[in-house]
């Protein structure tokens, strides 16, 4: 067997070095990390690791003593047959590339298959280690630019473990030379970020175009619950030719229900104030005529429990087909947490993110994609009715992260 080793000052450096020089299916047999240097290699010096690899080679398994079994008889659907027996000590014949067998521990001299299995297992553990290392531990062993980003991330209010996630994650896929790449790095993060962001499809909000939906708004006081019905409303009513009807339950605010009546006579669309479930059941029966019909909700506090309670009611009765909550971007994480595991709890199938002009950081975009169990459905970036919302676009929020603004959202 050609055996390969290869030395580097990381373990992802290593691996980066063999997958560029025996490719992707390369078998990793040893590893192990030393200082180099120093006296006697005991003081001073450096750390290093050391890969032991070689290229996959397939070794076909042995069906009797000299007998063989070509891999193309191993394929879909056709039956294994043997082969003539080969002459003692006759080499085997060439074959396609395959992982190798466990018998492939008998061809490496001192190997048998527990030892692969258990040196396969303490690098998968070693892995799995470098992935969930304490925020400490991994920053002290990145390269430059892996800390930067890092360190990005964390003041984007990105929490601890899911930065040293993002950033572990980035360096699995990144070889020597491109560790050092500013530009790339950033583009591949953009993209880890963005796989973490489940965001509304275009087949889903295709398929809710053609039905008629019923649309309830929930979430935390101060968030802008009233005026993302009002843009919500505008834009199907004027730009997608909806017929639209709010509903309103939102009567403990002073003016409430006279600023949503504001917005619908602008647009001139139906609204109805209720003060019971009863009544909320009954409108959204009344304009079982109209394509879209928002229920806007009073702010509940995720800490009362008897509000949400009282919220609850309201939802069983109206029987939404989408349940939206509400999260303004200029929420701290922990109230963020708290409000995505007091609300979820309700039956939210969507997430909206408000007042992103107003953020100062953008790690609540990670936190209520990862935390809510929802995808996020609409962003706001301002006031202006109806403009200043837009349909979630994973890239684009998860540049904002990067970046640490909101252009890419507009």
């Amino acid at each position: 067997m050609n055996l390969r080793t290869y030395q580097a000052r990381t373990m992802a450096e290593a691996l980066a070095e063999v997958k560029r020089d025996l490719g992707r299916d390369a078998v990793i047999l040893h590893m192990r990390s030393f200082r180099k240097g120093g006296l006697l290699g005991l003081f001073g010096g450096r750390s290093m690791w050391e890969v032991t690899a070689a290229p996959n080679i397939n070794v076909v398994p042995r069906i009797a003593k000299g007998e063989y079994v070509s891999d193309l008889a191993q394929g879909a659907g056709a039956q294994a047959a043997p082969v003539e027996a080969r002459p003692p000590g006759a080499p085997p014949e060439k074959a396609p590339l395959a992982v190798p067998h466990e018998s492939a521990a008998e061809d490496i001299p001192g190997a048998s298959p527990d030892a692969v299995n258990k040196q396969m297992g303490e690098i998968r553990s070693m892995i799995e280690k470098l992935l969930s290392l304490r925020p400490a531990e991994a920053d002290g062993d990145l390269p430059g630019e892996l800390k930067e980003v890092r360190q990005e991330l964390l003041q984007q209010d990105v929490d601890e473990h899911t930065a040293s996630e993002l950033v572990g994650q980035l360096r699995m896929n990144l070889t020597g030379r491109e560790l050092a790449d500013r530009q790339l790095i950033r583009e591949r993060l953009a993209g880890v970020i963005a796989s973490r962001i489940p965001t509304v499809s275009a087949k889903q909000a295709d398929a809710a175009r053609g039905a008629r939906r019923v649309i309830a708004m929930i979430g935390p006081t101060g968030v802008g619950k009233t005026t993302t019905i009002a843009k919500l409303a505008a834009n199907f009513k004027l730009r997608e030719g909806k017929r639209v009807g709010l509903i309103t339950i939102d009567t403990y605010r002073v003016a409430a229900v006279d600023q949503l009546r504001t917005y619908a006579d602008i647009i001139d669309v139906p609204l109805q104030a209720v003060l019971t479930p009863a009544e909320l059941q009954q409108a959204t029966q009344a304009m079982s005529d109209v394509d879209v019909v928002l229920i806007d909700t009073a702010g509940r506090s995720q800490n009362n429990q008897l509000r949400l309670g009282q919220l609850r009611g309201f939802l069983a009765a109206a029987s939404p087909t989408e349940v939206h909550l509400v999260i303004a971007a200029t929420s701290n994480r922990r109230c963020a947490l708290r409000a995505l595991e007091r609300f979820c709890a309700l039956g939210v199938n969507r997430i909206i993110l408000t007042k992103l002009d107003e953020a100062e950081t953008f790690g609540v975009i990670l936190t209520a994609s990862m935390a809510g169990g929802a995808a996020l459905s609409y962003v706001t970036t301002g006031q202006d009715v109806p403009d200043d919302i837009a349909p979630a676009d994973s890239q684009r929020l998860a540049r904002s992260i990067i970046e640490g603004n909101m252009r890419a959202c507009r």
